[in-house]
């Protein structure tokens, strides 16, 4: 009987080691709300009645160790007060980010005139005004922050055009990521903060997903410069 009893009990040991999740890799889901007036320049001031005080935007990011895709999901129409249908473009025709925490690289993935192209994120971020300071500083907080059940340290940034940006930063994976294509050294950011917008890691997903979805398409140009 004592046997049969630590045969039952290994067995139950070896069942639950197979079903031990794999949590190199998945994917996570972001949920973004754009202060679309906030974002308004002072030259567009007449138009701050014409459009909705917020919109709220999907992404979702899909992960495969070092490598990681971040893809925005299309927006619907939204009816204004007046009847009006608008569709907000928010990512300047970025279609998708990959980042490479084993190289350090970072690639943006663009639509220009319907010809999608490569771009790398520091060349990427010299083509966006305001993405960061003119030093490129970032100031490590003292507060942290718990989301989805890892605990995010604060990061701060200064840009003319976004003021004062705090970002929520976990490096309990091994690349750089985050939403909006927002990302600061070595770690992901599951948490934005500013005037202009808001952006929080909603769901993590630990399930299948290949590495050929997470890596750089082979068949797309590289804008000025190779891969």
């Amino acid at each position: 009987m004592k046997k049969m009893m630590l045969l039952l009990a290994v067995a139950g040991i070896t069942t639950g080691t197979c079903m031990a999740q794999d949590k190199s890799q998945g994917k996570i889901d972001y949920e973004i709300t754009i202060n679309l007036r906030a974002a308004l320049k002072p030259d567009q001031q007449q138009y701050k009645d014409m459009v909705p005080e917020t919109a709220v935007n999907k992404e979702v990011l899909y992960f495969n160790g070092s490598k990681s895709r971040l893809s925005h999901v299309d927006q619907d129409e939204i009816t204004t007060d007046e009847g009006a249908k608008i569709k907000m473009v928010t990512n300047d025709g970025q279609i998708a980010v990959y980042s490479d925490g084993a190289t350090g690289k970072s690639w943006s993935l663009i639509d220009e005139d319907g010809k999608k192209m490569l771009v790398s994120k520091e060349d990427r971020a010299k083509e966006m005004k305001g993405a960061k300071d003119e030093k490129g500083e970032v100031i490590n907080g003292t507060r942290t922050k718990q989301i989805l059940g890892f605990t995010c340290k604060e990061m701060t940034l200064k840009s003319r055009e976004m003021g004062v940006t705090t970002l929520w930063v976990t490096d309990a994976f091994p690349f750089s990521a985050g939403p909006m294509g927002f990302s600061v050294g070595k770690g992901l950011v599951l948490g934005v903060e500013s005037k202009q917008l808001n952006a929080i890691a909603t769901a993590i997903n630990y399930s299948p997903v290949s590495v050929s979805e997470v890596s750089i398409p082979a068949d797309v140009p590289v804008k000025d410069g190779k891969k």
